[in-house]
C-alpha cells in the first residue's frame, strides 16, 4: 500500500494537537456591555461637604449629625476554618491575607495557598470593596474596622458556620459594613458588602486580585500550565482572557466572573441576575528570589469586581473538580476547561467520567485507571481499528505485489517529461490496476475509521491535561505525580520504542525507502513532543502503542493466513 495516507493521518493529528495548544487564539471575549444607568463599578461622584454654616435662629430645624467614628484601635487578623479552608483576615478593610485550600498541598508539601505571597501587590488584598472612585475605595480597603464575630447555628440545610461582621464610619458620614458567612461544611463562603456616603448608599462591588494562582514550591510545570486567567460565564458563555489589553465588563445575565490558573480558581457568584461584572489589570512586582538583588519588573495581574445586591453574593476559591462543581450549582462546572472544540469537550468530559467511576470502584491508583481506561477504550475501538488495520494492511500487499510492474512502466516514460507522456503513463498505472483488480484509494478508506477516533484521541488528552485529581497523584516508584512530567524521561522512551515497533510491524517488506523513513521519523517527533507532557498523559499513549502492537500482530497474521489460502 502506499503509506501516503498513513502519513497524513499521523500528520493530522501532529497538527491538530500542535495547533490546539501551542498556536490556537483564545476565545474573543465580548465587547464591553454600556451600562444604561449607574452602576457600582463605575466613578460615583461624592457630593461635596457642606460648610459650616453661620448661626440660624433657633426656630429653623438644625442640620443631622453625623454618626460617631467607629474604628479599631489596632490591626489585627482573625482566623477562620472550615473542612476545605483555612482563612486569614484582616481587619484593615476586612479583607484577605491568607486562604489556604486546606485538603491540597504545593509542591513543596505545604497546604496549598490561593493568595500570591510572592507579589509586592501595592497593599491590594482580595475582597476588597470596588465603589468606582479609586480614593473613596482606598479610604474604605485601608480602614480599621471594628470585628463581630458569630456562630451560625445549622439550618435550611445547612451546618453551622462563622459570620464575621467588619463595621466602620469615619464620623463624618462614611460608613462601611462588610459580613462574610463561612459554614463549616460548605465551600461556598457568602460576602456581602455596604457602604453609605451620608445617608446615600453607595453601589458597591467586591473584588478578588491582584491575580490568582496556586503554583507553590518546586517547579517542573510544562508549557502547558497557564494562570493569572481572567474568566466569567454569561448565561452558559463562558469567555477566558489570558492577557488583558484593556478593562472588559458586562451585565446581565451573569452566572460567575473570576480568575483561574490550570487546576484552581476563585469565582465571585452574585445571587442577582442584574449584576455586573468588571475584569481589568494592576501593575505587581514579583518578589525578588533569594541572592537576587536585581530589580523585578512590574508584570500585569488581573483584577475582577462583581456587584453586589442586597442580596450579596457567594465565593468559590478551590480546585476545579468537575463533579463536586455541578454538584454546588450555579453552573460552577463551566470553569472546567476541557477543550475550545465542542465535539473534543464532549468527548473529554464522557471519558473523564469513565476514569472517575474506575478510580472509585475498582482501583484507588490513577495510574492504574489510566491503562485500564485505555484498555477499555481499545476494545470499544477494536472492530474500527481492525477493519482500518486489515484494510490498509491488504492494500500494502496488494501494492507490493504489483510494483515491479509499476516500476517498469515509470522506467519506460523516465526520460519523457511533456505532459502528454505523463498522462499516458498514469493510464497505464490505472489500467494495470484494474487488470490486477486493485483499489489504489483503498487505503485511504481503511484510514477514514482511524481519522473518525481523533476526537476520542485528543478528547482523552484534553481530560489528561484538565483532570485536577491527577495532580499530586502518584503512579508507582518514581513517578509521584502523573500531571508532572516523568524526572528521568523512562516513559517517553519506552513510549517512543513502542511506537518505532508498532510501525515497523505496519510496513511491508520491499516498500518505497523514502516512504518508510518518513514513518519511522514519527517515533521521534513524538518522543521529543512528550518529553515534557504529564507522565498520566504520556502512560496512556505507552499503553495505547503495546494495545496497538498485539493488535497488529493480530492483523499480519490474518493477512498472511488469507494470501496462504489465495
Amino acid at each position: 500500500m502506499d503509506k501516503r495516507y498513513i502519513i497524513a493521518a499521523v500528520l493530522t493529528f501532529l497538527v491538530l494537537i500542535a495547533w490546539q495548544y501551542y498556536f490556537a487564539p483564545p476565545p474573543r471575549p465580548p465587547e464591553p456591555a454600556l451600562p444604561q444607568e449607574t452602576s457600582p463599578l463605575e466613578a460615583v461622584p461624592r457630593e461635596p461637604a457642606r460648610e459650616p454654616a453661620a448661626a440660624e435662629p433657633e426656630s429653623m430645624t438644625e442640620a443631622p449629625v453625623a454618626e460617631a467614628a467607629v474604628q479599631a484601635q489596632a490591626e489585627e487578623e482573625i482566623t477562620v476554618e472550615t473542612a476545605d479552608h483555612r482563612v486569614v483576615l484582616t481587619n484593615r478593610g476586612g479583607r484577605v491575607v491568607s486562604w489556604t485550600l486546606r485538603n491540597f498541598t504545593g509542591r513543596d508539601g505545604e497546604p496549598l495557598q490561593a493568595v500570591p505571597t510572592h507579589l509586592d501587590n501595592g497593599g491590594l488584598l482580595p475582597l476588597g470593596v470596588e465603589l468606582g472612585d479609586p480614593s473613596l475605595s482606598r479610604a474604605v480597603n485601608e480602614a480599621l474596622h471594628e470585628v463581630e464575630r458569630d456562630r451560625l447555628p445549622a439550618g435550611d440545610g445547612q451546618g453551622p458556620g462563622t459570620r464575621i461582621r467588619f463595621r466602620w464610619a469615619d464620623g463624618r458620614g462614611l460608613e462601611s459594613v462588610k459580613t462574610l458567612e463561612f459554614r463549616d461544611d460548605d465551600p461556598l463562603v457568602g460576602v456581602n458588602a455596604e457602604v453609605v456616603d451620608r445617608g446615600r448608599s453607595l453601589p458597591v462591588g467586591i473584588a478578588w486580585g491582584p491575580g490568582f494562582e496556586t503554583r507553590q514550591g518546586a517547579g517542573g510545570l510544562g508549557s502547558y500550565y497557564y494562570a493569572n486567567q481572567a474568566l466569567w460565564d454569561m448565561g452558559g458563555q463562558v469567555t477566558r482572557d489570558r492577557k488583558l489589553k484593556e478593562a472588559i465588563g458586562g451585565a446581565g445575565n451573569l452566572n460567575w466572573a473570576g480568575i483561574e490558573d490550570q487546576y484552581f480558581t476563585v469565582l465571585i457568584i452574585p445571587l442577582d441576575e442584574r449584576a455586573e461584572f468588571k475584569v481589568w489589570t494592576v501593575d505587581v512586582v514579583p518578589g525578588a528570589s533569594e541572592g537576587d538583588e536585581a530589580e523585578a519588573e512590574a508584570e500585569p495581574r488581573p483584577m475582577v469586581a462583581v456587584s453586589l445586591s442586597e442580596q450579596g453574593a457567594l465565593l468559590f476559591v478551590g480546585a476545579k473538580q468537575y463533579r463536586e462543581m455541578r454538584l454546588l450549582g450555579y453552573d460552577l462546572q463551566n470553569a472546567v476547561w476541557f477543550s475550545s472544540v465542542a465535539l473534543f469537550a464532549w468527548m473529554a468530559r464522557i471519558l473523564y467520567a469513565a476514569l472517575i467511576w474506575i478510580y472509585t470502584n475498582i482501583i484507588s491508583n490513577y495510574g492504574v485507571a489510566i491503562i485500564l481506561t485505555t484498555m477499555a477504550l481499545r476494545i470499544v475501538l477494536f472492530p474500527l481499528n481492525q477493519f482500518s488495520m486489515v484494510r490498509i494492511k491488504k492494500t500494502q500487499t496488494e501494492m507490493q505485489k504489483v510494483q515491479p510492474k509499476i516500476a517498469a512502466i515509470k522506467n519506460k516514460y523516465r526520460k519523457k517529461k511533456d505532459a502528454e507522456s505523463r498522462a499516458q503513463m498514469n493510464q497505464e498505472v490505472m489500467a494495470l490496476y484494474k487488470k490486477e483488480g486493485i483499489n489504489p484509494m483503498g487505503g485511504m478508506t481503511g484510514c477514514l475509521p482511524m481519522l473518525a477516533q481523533f476526537p476520542i484521541l485528543i478528547g482523552f488528552y484534553d481530560m489528561l491535561l484538565a483532570a485536577v485529581e491527577l495532580r499530586g497523584a502518584p503512579f508507582f516508584g518514581w513517578i509521584q505525580d502523573l500531571t508532572l512530567k516523568d524526572p528521568y524521561y523512562v516513559t517517553p522512551l519506552l513510549m517512543g520504542i513502542t511506537m518505532f515497533l508498532q510501525q515497523k510491524m505496519s510496513m511491508t517488506k520491499g516498500g518505497d525507502p523514502a516512504q518508510q523513513r518518513i514513518m519511522m521519523m514519527t517515533p521521534v517527533i513524538f518522543t521529543v513532543m512528550f518529553l515534557n507532557l504529564p507522565s498520566g498523559l504520556v502512560l496512556y499513549w505507552f499503553v495505547n502503542n503495546l494495545l496497538g502492537i498485539g493488535q497488529q500482530w493480530l492483523v499480519n497474521r490474518h493477512i498472511t493466513k488469507t494470501a496462504k489460502a489465495a
